[in-house]
């Protein structure tokens, strides 16, 4: 090990090669607590793919597992080996390079999506891939690997450095002359490793689509229950009339306008930047103030994208029928307006006074999520006095990007919190919650609750992104796409070194 480690910083420099122990357990921690986490025994941070290929060949002289990693704020083990591995972290792949003529950009796999929309913003772009809220630190290259939030259309190419150091490009990146426009030319290779929890190899780079920044109008609604609220979410997205639907229960509805106020400050002002003259910035703002003082059931936020802003507001007005005529009152829109013109950050990875939080999650089809999430709610309500005397509370978020739901319930308690959780946390905040004791019971009872909640989702359907170690997948699987998931694997990583145990898939120690 010794004898890798000072080849592997002879190639990278010192600097970017670490053995210590805190810097080793860091590397294979998320946002839960896995019991049979071993710490890496290598972490290494090449810059760019040549780097990473090379370093990558030296460890397969000496047959030891890799792990790929960007920020690693997963829920679901996929970056939590269970035997001491090599962690390539990859955020110091950081290049952008934009193509507005062709609406494409490469970026490198570390590159958070808060950096890319600021490198796309003077150019009037956005990247047309969604991204998640955790975009503040998250990576382009953790949501090719996670397959979160659902859809990988936005995605045209790859750079994959796999197991053994070799390097293979796809789509848009795969013709010779340089990358082009297009993601499919025969079989889509770079369908292929999207998705794959980092089983398969490497990303690098990423090809993106962008798109152009479009008009937004915005509505929000309170409903009596969740039922009524979701029969309105999922006609409005049948009917394809939002950009973006977002709704929460009370618990999450109140804390959602509970925030610091340099937090708040930095949301008003992008919401100011966002409004276009003056009176209607101060009109937003007033807003966001008012919508503290709402105390609704459940909420349902909408955004709707157009070519004008004619466009934009007649998906609301159609919308806002569908949303009255189930139940809902229209109450103040500052949420959407809020996420809209500030949309990424990780205050919620703790709860408001420091909670420890880890969700469970579920993609449903449109006809589905009602059901499910009724179906949620009343195992909940049977599991309502063992979360109590743990100390648990539930809230739920339940979001869509297009013809889908997806129903995250998240569970909150008062326990100790981790390095990973400290080191994104403010140095006030970390003052505030770094000292909190050790809970094992609650996360005993939190684990369970989630194995039961996510057998709930599953059976309506569901499919899950970041599968990790964690989700089902090959059980799920008819025998002969099980088979050939298999085969790739075998084929890409005969010897099982990449991320093993990663999707369910057999592979070297784990």
């Amino acid at each position: 090990m010794t004898e890798l480690a000072e080849a592997l910083r002879a190639l990278l420099g010192a600097a970017h090669v670490a053995t210590d122990a805190e810097s080793c357990a860091l590397a294979t921690a998320d946002l839960f607590e896995w019991p049979k986490a071993a710490p890496a025994a290598i972490v290494i941070r090449p810059a760019d793919t040549d780097r990473a290929a090379a370093a990558l060949r030296l460890v397969a002289q000496h047959g030891l597992p890799i792990v790929p990693r960007g920020a690693g704020l997963s829920y679901t083990a996929g970056v939590v080996p269970r035997h001491p591995a090599v962690v390539l972290d990859t955020t110091r792949m950081d290049g952008i390079r934009i193509d507005a003529a062709n609406l494409t950009a490469v970026v490198g796999a570390g590159v958070s999506w808060q950096a890319l929309a600021e490198a796309l913003a003077p150019h009037g772009l956005r990247a047309a891939q969604g991204s998640p809220i955790s975009g503040a630190v998250t990576t382009v290259g953790g949501v090719a690997a996670q397959n979160l939030p659902g859809s990988m259309d936005g995605i045209i190419g790859l750079a994959v450095v796999l197991a053994d150091g070799s390097v293979v490009h796809t789509g848009a990146l795969a013709l010779r002359g340089g990358p082009t426009f297009w993601r499919h030319m025969g079989p889509d290779l770079t369908g292929l490793f999207l998705g794959d929890c980092g089983a398969f190899g490497v990303k690098t780079e990423i090809a993106l689509r962008l798109a152009p920044e479009r008009e937004a109008a915005f509505a929000s609604f309170a409903f009596a229950d969740g039922g009524a609220m979701m029969s309105a979410l999922v006609e409005v997205q049948r009917r394809g009339l939002v950009a973006r639907a977002l709704a929460m229960d009370p618990l999450r509805s109140r804390s959602a306008t509970h925030v610091e106020p340099g937090d708040a400050l930095r949301t008003a002002a992008a919401v100011a930047a966002r409004a276009g003259s003056v009176l209607r910035a101060v009109r937003d703002v007033a807003g966001l103030a008012r919508a503290k003082l709402a105390d609704p059931a459940w909420t349902l936020h909408l955004t709707a994208e157009g070519i004008t802003a004619a466009a934009a507001e007649a998906g609301i007005i159609a919308a806002r029928a569908i949303a009255t005529a189930a139940g809902g009152q229209e109450v103040e829109a500052a949420i959407p307006r809020a996420l809209r013109a500030r949309p990424y950050s990780i205050r919620g990875f703790v709860g408001p006074e420091g909670e420890r939080w880890v969700p469970v999650h579920g993609m449903l089809p449109l006809g589905a999520a009602r059901d499910c999430l009724l179906a949620l709610q009343t195992r909940l309500k049977a599991m309502e006095a063992d979360l109590a005397s743990a100390g648990v509370s539930v809230s739920h978020i339940v979001s869509s990007l297009g013809a889908y739901v997806t129903i995250e319930p998240m569970f909150y308690w008062r326990d100790a919190l981790d390095p990973l959780h400290l080191l994104h946390l403010s140095e006030k905040n970390r003052a505030r919650f770094g000292h909190a004791a050790p809970d094992p019971r609650a996360r005993e009872t939190v684990r369970a609750a989630r194995r039961e909640l996510g057998a709930v989702l599953d059976s309506h359907g569901a499919v899950h992104a970041q599968v990790g170690r964690y989700y089902a997948l090959t059980e799920r699987m008819t025998p002969g796409a099980a088979g050939l998931l298999q085969q790739v694997k075998a084929m890409l990583d005969p010897a099982g070194r990449m991320n093993p145990g990663a999707l369910g898939l057999a592979g070297g120690p784990e």
